[in-house]
């Protein structure tokens, strides 16, 4: 038995522990190295691996008052493996606690998600995303369309709205104009990705982008990421203007994944609980699946000091996690498995 970090300067040993192990795009070196050019953070992918069993998670360390708690890296990511092993948690937590971590905030992807993994006293339901099985036919899919997308796609299709394949400009349409659409919807402060971030993961030959609008100028652009087990929706900005055109590119998304093999589509959910954009996302007709996160505490005693020196309730697992961490007055999960898109 052998359990390790693979540091992202090892990146060939990083994509060659994901082999052979169904995984999303967060999990990918790529995508912890591209959050990596905005956090900061010192990102590793743990590897775990006994007889012919692996097991890997992304992971992020933070430093906060002189100690260091963990996290895993903005995306749908947690722990994947290519079999089952009861007990896994045992192991894990020998291993952090060799590393003096304080606690952990893991968050799950629930297409991936081995239930072996997790020890259920630590496991936290907080939302639903939506999941398209891109392995039905074209006719199912859209059968599966809500009568009202369903009117939007044909009424859009009538329209002279042109498509935009053009990653160079649509990656300037984005980091034009990101920061002034997630001002207008509000959005936390994850988004507040590095320009670094953004033009790393958009040159990436497995992100797609996908724009709309009219001749000599975008109005709205859809982003999504994939590896050969799944595609992810990542995010969607539009002028204001533009949002007429979300629908359309989502579900060019949906056929054209389809059209290279790739089984699923996460769209993701929404942002709190059934908001507008989670109604966006279900009028496309997916599965509904608990989105999930695991809150460990490897220092009790540690982790009671530092919620005391910022006033936090220490017991409190249903609110942000760390507790230490919550801005102030703060009861939503923790950021790094929010998203935003509309």
């Amino acid at each position: 038995m052998n359990q390790k970090f693979i540091p992202l300067e090892s990146r060939v040993e990083w994509q060659n522990a994901l082999q052979g192990i169904k995984h999303a795009f967060a999990h990918t070196w790529e995508n912890c190295y591209a959050m990596h050019l905005t956090t900061g953070f010192t990102t590793y992918l743990y590897c775990f691996e006994a007889e012919n069993i692996r097991i890997v998670c992304p992971i992020a360390e933070r430093e906060f008052q002189g100690y260091v708690d963990i996290v895993t890296p903005y995306g749908f990511s947690g722990f994947v493996g290519n079999g089952n092993l009861p007990g896994f948690q045992k192991y894990w937590r020998e291993f952090v606690d060799n590393r003096g971590y304080v606690c952990g905030y893991i968050g799950l992807n629930p297409m991936f998600e081995n239930k072996t993994y997790l020890q259920k006293d630590e496991l936290y339901s907080y939302k639903n995303i939506y999941v398209l099985d891109l392995r039905l036919s074209h006719d199912e899919l859209f059968s599966k369309l809500s009568a009202n997308r369903k009117r939007q796609l044909k009424q859009h299709k009538n329209t002279s709205t042109k498509l935009v394949f053009d990653k160079r400009a649509l990656t300037k349409f984005f980091v034009d104009n990101y920061l002034e659409f997630f001002g207008r919807k509000r959005a936390e402060a994850v988004y507040d990705f590095s320009a670094a971030t953004l033009e790393a993961l958009f040159a990436l030959e497995n992100v797609v982008m996908i724009g709309a609008g009219y001749p000599g100028r975008i109005e709205a652009t859809t982003v999504f990421a994939y590896t050969p087990h799944t595609a992810d929706f990542l995010f969607n900005i539009s002028l204001p203007e533009g949002q007429a055109h979300s629908a359309a590119l989502l579900w060019y998304g949906v056929n054209y994944f389809k059209s290279i093999g790739i089984p699923i589509l996460n769209l993701g959910g929404g942002v709190r609980g059934d908001d507008s954009l989670t109604e966006f996302k279900r009028r496309f007709g997916g599965n509904r699946l608990a989105l999930s996160c695991l809150k460990q505490i490897y220092d009790p005693k540690v982790y009671v000091e530092l919620c005391a020196r910022v006033g936090a309730d220490p017991t409190d697992r249903a609110g942000y996690f760390p507790a230490y961490r919550a801005p102030n007055g703060s009861r939503s999960m923790a950021p790094t498995q929010t998203e935003y898109t509309m």
